[in-house]
């Protein structure tokens, strides 16, 4: 099944190619984004792969097939490409939200019911990795990201919590040495920190805050640390469904983040959307996929959709 989709914006392929950027109106520079007659990074129509779950979120690519949450349903799906919709991967799954995969392929997941951050396999099935701080129970996972030297890193808003009281008294951005068990806090600023991702070298994380809109970037240290923090972007627009939640970056550097209205694609550098997808429903997080890392897949509400492009992912998964 296919559905339509606009693109509002340009110039990404002017920036790829390090040529100047096409020429924008002084309206559009002082709100933060281009406007350009046609697209440059997307190629495809947004078709629609999977469909009739409850709010689906977490995806991940596998290297064959797509994973993906549906938190209030409990349980953890799989798209493959080719197949229609998707098939049960596992349940319960502790309403695991964000996923990625470690440095063996084992997934890795955010998990909402729990408070953790887990491990599972067909095999060996659930292992906690890491569910307090300093002696306290975390709040509730959203997104995880992992490092190529296998540092894992997650945001810890309480949208899961529930009737649970919180014992943090902050929604932290963390950094967890699996190894040692040693934990660095990044942030405990962010009012609901929640997607996040890794710049192509590494050396830059990216985070996104529900509450102000906002994406920010931290200089990352070997040792987890982070110092530099700086705002990338800020996309309120509160005219359109939709809020910051996941982040993705490709080859090229640019951010791309579920925003109001879809997904804003986001030059870091000069700190502005260069571009606009509209999604049919509200977007709730992204992952490349693919073979060539170059297909787009979007979770939005009930359904999960793809659009191929022209830009290719960083990572395997959503790293």
């Amino acid at each position: 099944m296919m559905k339509a989709w606009m693109w509002i914006g340009g110039a990404a392929a002017a920036l790829m190619a390090g040529a100047a950027p096409a020429q924008e109106s002084a309206e559009a520079t002082a709100q933060g984004t281009l406007v350009v007659a046609e697209p440059r990074i997307i190629e495809g129509t947004l078709e629609l792969v999977a469909t009739g779950y409850t709010f689906t979120e977490g995806p991940a690519w596998d290297g064959t097939r797509l994973i993906f949450s549906d938190i209030p349903g409990d349980a953890v799906h799989a798209h493959t490409p080719g197949q229609t919709g998707a098939k049960l991967l596992y349940a319960p799954s502790m309403n695991a939200n964000g996923h990625t995969f470690d440095l063996a392929g084992r997934l890795l997941n955010a998990e909402h019911g729990s408070g953790a951050i887990t491990r599972w396999t067909p095999e060996s099935g659930r292992q906690v990795i890491v569910e307090a701080y300093e002696g306290k129970r975390l709040n509730s996972p959203n997104d995880v990201v992992v490092r190529s030297d296998g540092l894992i890193l997650f945001t810890d808003p309480p949208y899961g919590l529930g009737q649970r009281a919180a014992d943090l008294a902050f929604s932290g951005v963390f950094a967890l040495d699996e190894k040692t068990g040693g934990m660095v806090l990044i942030d405990d600023a962010h009012s609901r920190p929640n997607g996040l991702a890794l710049s192509p070298d590494e050396t830059v994380l990216y985070v996104g805050d529900t509450a102000t809109q906002t994406v920010w970037a931290y200089d990352l240290a070997a040792d987890g640390t982070a110092s530099g923090k700086r705002l990338v972007v800020d996309v309120t627009d509160e005219s359109k469904p939709g809020r910051v939640d996941g982040v993705r970056v490709d080859r090229e550097g640019l951010v791309y983040v579920t925003c109001p209205g879809g997904i804003c694609v986001v030059d870091p550098a000069r700190k502005v959307v260069i571009e606009r997808l509209a999604t049919p429903k509200r977007a709730t997080n992204l992952a490349w996929g693919g073979p060539e890392l170059s297909d787009l897949y979007i979770t939005a509400l009930t359904d999960v959709y793809r659009v191929q492009t022209r830009a290719r992912g960083v990572g395997s998964s959503s790293r």
